[in-house]
């Protein structure tokens, strides 16, 4: 196995340890051994140099993003989480960005064709009281073979909506507002939408063409006690079983205190959508809190953080530039991307010490999309090289599947 190390801009894999062959002396032992080491080193440079790189930055909280076969980008995003009265003041957004200049990122001048600028958003900590920095509003995003695009906006208590938006920009039908949905996925017919609904610890479904909605399964408490808190969803392309990550709850620790999370206790479960049977696929996560499949079966587990840090009393003023730099509820810096491959191989870690990542996605490329930097936009707090800032990004892997045995 290899040692995976995380630069700020690029993820390496190094090899540990190699086998030794013996070989006869053949006038040909010499010519085999050469293939043998240039096979294997196609074989890692296909495979073992997984790249990172942040494609989008100065954003408002992204979350959703989808990819189109030409490489452009739909984000959703949550917006700053100040709860404007004025609408036109609300900060949500969806945008349609396209690399003009094919530098490879889409931060250039011209390349973000905004579709909607003023979505509902507002911050838990101060609508809750929850003691966590966390914006809410537009969330997951797909876009149907048809050109559809399904977005889901949290509003906050009963403001929230799955749209259909039509290829036109224009929203249509609400398809859902029964609760948050934190993560949606297109069943493999296209024909309906399963969604995960954390405050209702449910995973139900919706049928496109009538609307009508089916609950499926609501989760039980975890294993120290608290909500299930389902986050991020996604079908299995080769059974068409749903995954769900259990993000977890508040739970009570030994000191008789509310803590945001328990290490260990959040886990990736599999769902039958027609019978609602549940087995456990991964357990011993923190805080996952979205996953992803490839066509292979491979599934990526994105956790957000490691533990939870600096509580926020409810009045904190969020967007004081010159406050201390604090966590907020959650630990900074701590959030990791593992794979766990469909041949059954041991998992592997592709990259950590993300920011607050919330969303990841596979591209038609094969690459991951991942949205970091959950929080109010410029709030100072501790990062790996001293005191910095809260940055919203979408960030690229790619390269990033072993394939040695």
């Amino acid at each position: 196995m290899g040692e995976w190390r995380v630069c700020k801009r690029r993820v390496v894999v190094y090899i540990a340890n190699s086998q030794t062959r013996k070989f006869t002396n053949s006038p040909y032992s010499f010519l085999l051994l050469v293939l043998l080491v240039l096979a294997g080193c196609g074989r890692l440079a296909q495979s073992s140099q997984p790249t990172l790189e942040v494609i989008l930055t100065n954003l408002d909280n992204p979350r959703g993003v989808f990819v189109e076969a030409d490489g452009t980008l739909w984000v959703a995003e949550a917006g700053i989480g100040y709860d404007a009265v004025d609408p036109t003041e609300m900060t949500g957004k969806l945008t349609l960005f396209v690399d003009q200049n094919g530098d490879g990122d889409f931060d250039d001048a011209g390349e973000a064709d905004r579709w909607f600028t003023h979505f509902p958003t507002y911050n838990a900590l101060q609508f809750f009281g929850t003691g966590r920095d966390e914006v809410n509003g537009p969330g997951d995003l797909w876009r149907h073979p048809d050109g559809r695009i399904y977005l889901t906006v949290d509003g906050g208590f009963d403001d929230v909506a799955l749209y259909e938006i039509s290829p036109e920009g224009r929203i249509g039908r609400t398809l859902a507002d029964r609760s948050n949905m934190n993560g949606i996925a297109f069943a493999p017919d296209y024909e309906r939408i399963y969604m995960v609904e954390s405050t209702g610890n449910r995973l139900a479904e919706v049928t496109l063409d009538d609307g009508e909605y089916r609950a499926i399964v609501d989760f039980p408490l975890l294993d120290s006690g608290q909500q299930a808190v389902p986050a991020g969803v996604a079908v299995d392309p080769r059974t068409g079983e749903v995954l769900v990550a259990l993000f977890s709850g508040t739970a009570v620790d030994a000191n008789d205190q509310t803590i945001p999370l328990v290490a260990g206790d959040a886990k990736v479960v599999r769902v039958n959508p027609e019978t609602g049977e549940t087995v456990d696929e991964v357990v011993g996560l923190t805080a996952v809190v979205d996953i992803a499949i490839d066509e292979e079966g491979n599934l990526i587990v994105l956790e957000m953080t490691a533990n939870h840090a600096d509580p926020l009393p409810r009045l904190h003023d969020l967007f004081d530039p010159d406050a201390e730099p604090v966590h907020g509820g959650y630990l900074r810096y701590s959030g990791r991307v593992t794979v766990y491959p469909a041949s059954g191989r041991p998992s592997y870690t592709i990259a950590t010490g993300l920011d607050m990542p919330t969303n990841v996605t596979v591209g038609p490329d094969g690459a991951l999309y991942i949205s970091t930097g959950q929080g109010t936009p410029g709030r100072p707090i501790p990062g790996p090289d001293g005191p910095t800032t809260i940055t919203g990004q979408v960030i690229q892997i790619s390269n990033y599947l072993q394939s040695n045995p």
